[in-house]
């Protein structure tokens, strides 16, 4: 099909029909993204009030250090869903008054800010938690082999988030985005010739 009927394809869709121009796959990831969004989000509204209220209260009683570890974990429990918001406003809505190679390259750019992410979740994500839980227990515990042997277990699970993350990127995202370039080469190659 060349790049001329593809663009009229594209454009005469009525309303109903433009919401099935995202294959069934790239709609089901980008699905999974948004619930995974609304999952991450929850969490946060309910958990930065706790660590706040936690933070006022340590402080009152004297553990200032997991006062401070509470402040910071309420600052990077807030950071997480700001995050994943501006990754979701890049998800391009199909729109059949955009060049469909327009639409195409936004889809993958937003799949490439999701892969990103899912990559470097230790910097972002589980780094910034991981220290600031440790701290917070440590803070009240002291330093004994019970806070060491929490911490042992937060440094595990934040690397086994960090692997699930970045097998999720290589297993759901990068095929998305290697079935995007493939469209982009066949509209390419159509164009020319």
């Amino acid at each position: 099909m060349e790049w001329n009927e593809l663009q009229a394809q594209w454009q005469s869709r009525d309303a109903d029909a433009r919401s099935l121009t995202r294959p069934q796959a790239s709609a089901r990831l980008w699905r999974r993204i948004r619930s995974r969004d609304l999952i991450e989000t929850a969490a946060a509204v309910l958990l930065a009030p706790c660590f706040g209220i936690a933070a006022y209260a340590l402080f009152a009683a004297g553990f200032r250090v997991s006062a401070a570890f509470s402040l910071f974990l309420v600052a990077a429990i807030v950071y997480v869903p700001l995050r994943l918001r501006r990754a979701r406003r890049m998800i391009p809505e199909p729109d059949p008054n955009r060049p469909v190679r327009e639409f195409l390259a936004a889809e993958r750019a937003a799949l490439l800010g999701q892969a990103e992410m899912l990559r470097s979740v230790a910097r972002w994500y589980c780094g910034p938690i991981g220290i600031g839980v440790i701290g917070f227990f440590a803070g009240i515990a002291g330093a004994t082999m019970l806070s060491l042997g929490y911490g042992l277990l937060v440094v595990a699970l934040c690397a086994g988030i960090e692997y699930a993350n970045r097998h999720a990127a290589e297993r759901g995202i990068r095929p998305a985005i290697d079935r995007i370039d493939d469209q982009i080469r066949q509209l390419e190659d159509e164009d020319h010739a």
